[in-house]
């Protein structure tokens, strides 16, 4: 059986949790993660995974370092079809793959890196919330999943600047969720973390400008 372990790296922005995705194509949305070796060791592939898709080229003491969190969600793949399911089926004896979804404890200061034919996006949770048609089942629970914890958002001084009232455990700890600046994503020479907002509006901003070229042109 396949094992895959994909990590929900939660950082906040206006006092309002922001999950890191990558996005592929400018369409498909994943998490950072990828399947195991058969002989390897869960969190230790984990991690090493992790290291293959987000650590920087030419690491610094800390970089290559991951705290795993809480198992928030399991999803089984009982055939080879795409498909996965948040439970096993009663009838299925050998399902093909077993997807595990870790929370990952960010410090006050991440340098992440991403290959050049992605990008790296804060995606709130308003935004995934019940919006399986953008996101897909797995990504839009994922709301769900941390509804039980209680978020202290920190800033850049590493200060408490707001908490979610109520009780339930503290997320992810006693440093609470670092602000978005704090994470800093490296594509060759830029170092961004984008919203889906902000992409929306660079979009739109690159396709004014695209109309303008035009016009000027017909003016000749």
């Amino acid at each position: 059986m396949r094992r895959t372990c994909e990590g929900i790296l939660v950082c906040h922005e206006h006092n309002h949790p922001h999950v890191l995705m990558l996005q592929i194509a400018n369409a498909f949305f994943k998490l950072p993660g990828d399947y195991l070796p058969h002989d390897a060791d869960e969190i230790e592939g984990f991690k090493m995974r992790l290291n293959e898709r987000l650590a920087p080229t030419n690491p610094k003491e800390g970089d290559t370092e991951w705290e795993i969190g809480d198992c928030l969600a399991q999803w089984w793949r009982p055939n080879h079809e795409t498909f996965l399911y948040p439970f096993l089926p009663a009838h299925v004896s050998r399902p093909k793959e077993l997807k595990k979804l870790y929370l990952i404890h960010l410090p006050p200061n991440k340098v992440l890196s991403v290959p050049k034919n992605m990008k790296l996006l804060a995606v709130p949770l308003f935004e995934l919330y019940d919006n399986t048609a953008r996101y897909g089942p797995q990504l839009s629970a994922i709301p769900h999943y941390l509804s039980r914890y209680r978020f202290e958002f920190v800033d850049e001084e590493g200060n408490v600047s707001s908490v979610t009232p109520g009780g339930g455990p503290t997320l992810p700890g006693p440093h609470g969720l670092l602000n978005l600046t704090g994470v800093q994503t490296m594509q060759g020479d830029a170092a961004a973390v984008a919203t889906p907002q902000a992409e929306k509006e660079q979009q739109q901003q690159q396709r004014q400008e695209g109309s303008d070229d035009v016009r000027l042109e017909n003016g000749h």
